[in-house]
């Protein structure tokens, strides 16, 4: 299949708009060229240092233009590169160097005790950079030696089917593992979006979400510089509203990502004005259900902004459904329709098609997805087999194709003989004014072997019993899928490096004096 190498399509971009501004970071303005420049320098460094095509490269790094720079050198070389969570534990990044069998480490002078769970003689035949001062005797080369080479003469041809990335997954149910990707699976992901999103050179996009995590660098970063738009980092770490807004105004920003939570504290600040926020044309939300009185208050606070949740995962396009605005609120709930180079079903556990409203596991079909998981084909047989991948979700989809995601295959709760899916429970849960942040999870019931525990977060100077929530789940859904089990109390839920809930921490939680039982 015909196409373009992660290179080839910044190249494109390059080529629109050579002069034109490519990437911010607090005061440092990249033109293409000069970007273009960077990675040669980079890629050139690397190759002098004996670099060979197939070689991996864990990356520590907070959002930098090093990060992307060094993104598109390895590329360039033919080169793997291992984004690591810099929230990860010394333990676990342990645990990513040895499932990779990284060869080179990138990392920020910040970050090195993340190294400490890699053994010293381990360290020792690796040769690893530092972003920033190292620390002496470490035995650290400083990252920036690798511009020292010059620029690179000569690139080597690099086959759209040669693997480019290993992104670990959150590892929310045991140790992370990596979905793999090509050069192409990563080129059908920016496709859709470009064409889905009507990305152009005139576009600006604030990237908020950790270039770490799947989002930060597959959605509308790689897309916006192969259109010859403009990327926009900010810093990984304690988002700032105020600074926020700042860079929307100062870049004119049209597009930008923020996870409900994140979109929750920009309207309690304040600062969401035509004035500060009215140059955006698109805002993407997902990660987790966003309520839709958060999206009409966004939309209130911001006329003419479309808000768009979206739903997609590691493993497959990092994007797989969007809802737009015009249907935010008639398909409230939903996930949104497949993107256009995405297929969308979903199939019983006999394998055959689901009925329109049918829960069933959601299966998808795309170029997009991974080519499998790295080091285990048992894992890669189970979720990839006849074309399609399947996600681990459960779903339904309506008469148009909408999406509504139940939540994970094994979160369903076998409650009296009845499936009873926690998404659907949360979705309801979220309509209600007091509830800020809910997870349903199943517990251990001597009379219907499993119930639902509700753990809600309330909205501050919001009240509600668990009677209160129990009438309003009941309104909307039937009496056997009402929670029997409330947990309700101030503190967040618990969440991932990534901001997934960890419903394993939660059901392990026992019962407490907050805990009030609900008879039906």
């Amino acid at each position: 299949m015909s196409g373009f190498t992660m290179r080839g399509t910044l190249d494109v971009g390059a080529a629109r708009s050579p002069d034109g501004v490519a990437l911010t970071f607090g005061e440092q303005q990249i033109t293409y060229r000069e970007l273009g420049t960077r990675i040669d320098q980079v890629a050139a460094g690397l190759a002098v240092l004996d670099f060979q095509r197939g070689d991996t490269v864990m990356v520590v790094l907070p959002n930098c233009v090093e990060y992307v720079e060094l993104f598109y050198a390895i590329a360039t070389l033919g080169g793997v590169i291992v984004p690591v969570n810099y929230l990860l534990s010394a333990e676990e990044v342990r645990h990513i160097r040895d499932d990779s069998e990284a060869g080179w480490i990138v990392v920020d002078a910040s970050m090195t005790d993340r190294l400490a769970g890699i053994e010293q003689a381990e360290l020792s035949r690796m040769r690893v950079f530092t972003r920033g001062a190292a620390q002496p005797g470490s035995g650290h080369q400083d990252y920036e030696v690798l511009r020292g080479a010059g620029t690179l003469e000569h690139r080597p041809l690099i086959a759209l089917d040669e693997v480019l990335l290993l992104q670990y997954t959150s590892g929310t149910t045991g140790l992370a593992k990596a979905a793999v990707h090509t050069h192409n699976s990563l080129m059908w992901n920016m496709v859709q979006q470009v064409v889905d999103f009507s990305l152009t050179e005139s576009d600006s996009y604030l990237c908020v979400p950790a270039l770490c995590w799947a989002a930060g660098f597959h959605d509308f970063t790689l897309p916006l510089l192969w259109t010859g738009g403009r990327v926009s980092l900010m810093p990984s770490r304690s988002f700032d509203p105020a600074a926020f807004c700042d860079l929307l105004v100062r870049h004119q920003v049209t597009i930008v990502v923020l996870v409900p939570s994140v979109l929750r504290m920009v309207l309690r600040s304040g600062l969401v004005s035509p004035a500060a926020c009215g140059t955006i044309r698109l805002l993407m939300s997902g990660g987790e259900l966003l309520p839709v009185e958060l999206i009409e208050e966004f939309e209130a606070a911001l006329p003419g902004c479309r808000v768009s949740q979206c739903y997609g995962m590691t493993e497959g396009p990092m994007i797989m459904t969007f809802l737009d605005q015009a249907n935010a609120v008639r398909k409230r709930g939903s996930a949104g329709r497949a993107m256009s180079m995405t297929t969308i079903q979903i199939r019983r556990p006999d394998g055959t098609t689901a009925d329109v409203g049918e829960i069933g596991e959601i299966v998808v079909q795309s170029p997009g997805s991974m080519i499998g998981y790295h080091r285990s084909e048992v894992q890669t047989a189970q979720t990839l087999h006849e074309g399609w991948m399947h996600t681990g979700d459960n779903g339904s989809l309506d008469a148009e194709g909408y999406l509504y995601v139940a939540g994970r295959a094994k979160d369903m709760m076998i409650s009296g003989g009845l499936n009873v899916y926690p998404a659907e429970i949360e979705r309801v849960l979220l309509t209600h004014p007091a509830v800020r942040e809910v997870a349903v999870v199943g517990v251990p019931d001597e009379r219907f072997g499993e119930v639902g525990r509700a753990h809600v977060v309330l909205t501050p100077g919001q009240n509600a019993t668990a009677a209160d929530l129990e009438d309003h789940v009941r309104q909307s859904l039937a009496g056997y899928k009402v929670p029997r089990v409330w947990a309700i109390g101030p503190e967040p839920l618990p969440r991932t490096t990534s901001g997934k809930v960890q419903k394993s921490t939660l059901r392990s939680i026992p019962a407490t004096e907050g805990t009030s039982h609900v008879e039906l």
